[in-house]
């Protein structure tokens, strides 16, 4: 009995003993999970995604504005409070030859491209120079920037300065197309964190060494980054490069009609052409800042805030932070070449120029003017507004003074009269004050008119011969530099992708001589006389030139050209001798005016039988085919060819 209790009661305790270990093993695998879990969460990795939105840029560009390149990185280890977090440097690379980035210090390749860490607002924003030692401390575990100071819901106890922008730099001779940031300090966020962000912005390519964009082929600008320690900021190897550009046209010219104007008739602001300019897109035309307005210029405003598209020629623009950087130095500019202008010619265009887009009201300030259907490019007017409702500033442009590639400080001209330089040269450059950015219909016509004093006999102005004058349009300035350069040259620029056009020439005056009959059939001859009497006691400007005998009839020989028949003098010559056997009419096309014209038909050796008569004078230009005496359309009082100008004396109709 003794025996069998003892038995139950060792029974019992191993029992109680197995259940006790049971327990402990369950304890045991709870606390080896949940240690498990936390070690999990609090050494999540540390990763980099990378984004961008690409920008439009211009393929005529040698400086163009790209989208922001912005990393998204999440998890890892934060650095423990008031430890100096470990650096890296980031290098980035355009498929672009050459990065074109202003250079603001020559001695160190610093540039104007920064790199903003956790989108800084204006009042937070600290600079660290190319050069400098520029720690940041960590926080620990926290849901605070320790690239913030304390302010809103970010508490940062570490002693300033809190830095939170780095100043990019050139890579050197051997990468070009490169911008390094050194000694970037990287601090993740963990898990409490968020998402930290690294923003490079202000970076600017020469858009234009990648080509003439191909209708149904998109051009693009790339950009990647590499980092020297891969384990400090990781990137993800996919994402670690991004479109940041597509490249389009942005300008598209067409020149107007060419006109021809007479030497003999004195020209003011006769309309000679004109040339109109046109987005390639929608905001191919920029204004230089958010501040410039068509009454303020030359505004300054900054443009600092991160993840902003501002849409002018300036990006992000901080003069307190970093002067210069990212501020450009005109808006988007036109220049229009003129070339083989004749000598003693005079150019006018507008001062300005707007587009209005809303009709003629007397109630909505900035319509179209009384008359003019929109939308409408309206020469010497102000600026004008979209519709009412919205106020939004439609494409406004001023004339400005300028070097020869149109580079300079904006300063508007009060006067269109342009005179061409001894080659025949000149140039006009108009700034963009104005512009809708949501319009890619936005355009400007130039018109161009001339003006010249007639003085033919000292070859005033001077006739065309060969080449007329010719104009063509660009953006401005225009350069020849696609490398980072230095505060001396211009930001934005471009290359001159002009094509001249034809705009005008000068012609002789002339008459137009009729000999109605003229023979040398049957024993008969004509004498011709054609007399220059531009020669004559009422200082009538001299005048000389040839003649050219057209015939038609039997026995027609091709054209004659007379020896030059200078003023007081008479050319005179048979049909035996410049068209044997020809019989019908004879049309005379002399380079001067006051021609007149005497036939004398006889017999062969003038025995017997003689006649003579003047030459009929034809109008010049030769009047239209139509029966009535000259079309509607012929009449311009703005001195250019009409119908019966320049013959000088003429024949009542």
């Amino acid at each position: 009995m003794l025996e069998n209790f003892d038995r139950f009661n060792h029974a019992l305790y191993k029992e109680k003993e197995m259940a006790d270990f049971r327990r402990c093993i369950l304890v045991l695998v709870a606390l080896a999970l949940l240690l498990g879990t936390a070690g999990t969460v609090s050494a999540q990795t540390f990763s980099c995604q990378s984004t961008a939105t690409p920008l439009q840029v211009r393929y005529e560009g040698l400086a163009e504005l790209l989208g922001d390149f912005v990393l998204n990185c999440t998890g890892g280890t934060p650095t423990d409070p008031g430890a100096p977090a470990q650096k890296v440097n980031i290098q980035l690379f355009l498929n672009t030859p050459t990065v074109t980035s202003r250079v603001l210090n020559t001695a160190t390749g610093a540039t104007e491209a920064l790199l903003l860490v956790d989108e800084p607002l204006p009042g937070e924003q600290v600079l660290c120079a190319v050069g400098a030692n520029c720690p940041v401390l960590g926080l620990g575990s926290t849901t605070s920037s320790p690239y913030k100071p304390t302010g809103g819901t970010n508490t940062n106890t570490n002693p300033g300065p809190i830095y939170n922008v780095w100043q990019g730099q050139l890579a050197g001779a051997g990468s070009p197309n490169s911008l390094v940031f050194n000694g970037i300090p990287i601090i993740a966020p963990g898990t409490q964190g968020g998402t930290r962000t690294f923003r490079i912005t202000n970076v600017r390519a020469p858009a234009n060494a990648l080509g003439v964009p191909v209708a149904g082929i998109t051009t693009t600008v790339s950009e990647s980054l590499a980092t020297s320690n891969g384990s400090i900021l990781p990137i993800s190897s996919n994402t670690a490069q991004q479109v940041v550009g597509v490249v389009l046209k942005g300008l598209l010219v067409t020149n107007g009609s060419t006109t021809i104007f007479q030497q003999c008739f004195s020209v003011t602001n006769g309309t000679s052409g004109s040339v109109t300019l046109q987005k390639g897109f929608a905001a191919a035309f920029k204004i230089r800042n958010t501040a410039t307005t068509a009454i303020a210029p030359n505004g300054d405003g900054d443009q600092d805030l991160p993840n902003t598209v501002y849409t002018t020629e300036s990006g992000f623009y901080n003069k307190t932070l970093l002067a210069n950087a990212g501020n450009a130095t005109q808006g988007t500019r036109f220049r229009i070449v003129f070339t083989n202008v004749n000598k003693g010619v005079t150019l006018s265009v507008p001062t300005s120029i707007g587009y209005c887009t809303v009709a003629f009201s007397s109630t909505t300030p900035g319509s179209c003017p009384s008359g003019v259907t929109p939308p409408a490019s309206v020469p010497n007017a102000g600026p004008f507004i979209g519709p009412a409702t919205s106020l939004t500033p439609t494409l406004y442009v001023h004339l400005t003074s300028t070097d020869s590639n149109g580079g300079g400080a904006y300063s508007a001209l009060t006067s269109g009269a342009i005179t061409p330089d001894s080659s025949g040269t000149a140039t006009a450059v108009y700034e963009v004050l104005q512009a809708d950015i949501g319009n890619p219909n936005e355009q400007l016509t130039v018109p161009v008119t001339i003006s010249f004093v007639s003085n033919p006999g000292s070859n005033i102005p001077a006739i065309t011969v060969g080449t007329p004058s010719q104009l063509g349009a660009s953006f401005a300035p225009i350069s020849n530099i696609s490398t980072p350069s230095d505060l001396t040259v211009p930001i934005p620029r471009f290359r001159d992708t002009s094509s001249a056009g034809n705009h005008f020439s000068i012609a002789k005056c002339a008459t137009h001589l009729l000999f109605p009959f003229v023979t040398n059939q049957a024993g008969f001859d004509t004498g011709m006389a054609i007399s220059n009497t531009s020669a004559d006691p009422y200082t009538t400007s001299t005048q000389e030139g040839t003649c050219t005998l057209n015939f038609f009839g039997a026995n027609a020989p091709a054209a004659v050209t007379t020896p030059n028949v200078a003023a007081g003098t008479t050319y005179t010559t048979t049909a035996l001798l410049v068209a044997p056997n020809f019989q019908g009419y004879v049309i005379a096309d002399c380079e001067f005016q006051y021609g007149h014209g005497f036939a004398f038909v006889t017999r062969v050796g003038a025995v017997d039988v003689a006649m003579g008569y003047l030459a009929l004078i034809i109008p010049d230009p030769p009047r239209s085919p139509n029966p009535v005496s000259c079309p509607p359309s012929a009449s311009d009082a703005s001195g250019s060819i009409s119908c019966g100008q320049g013959s000088g004396e003429q024949l009542g109709e």
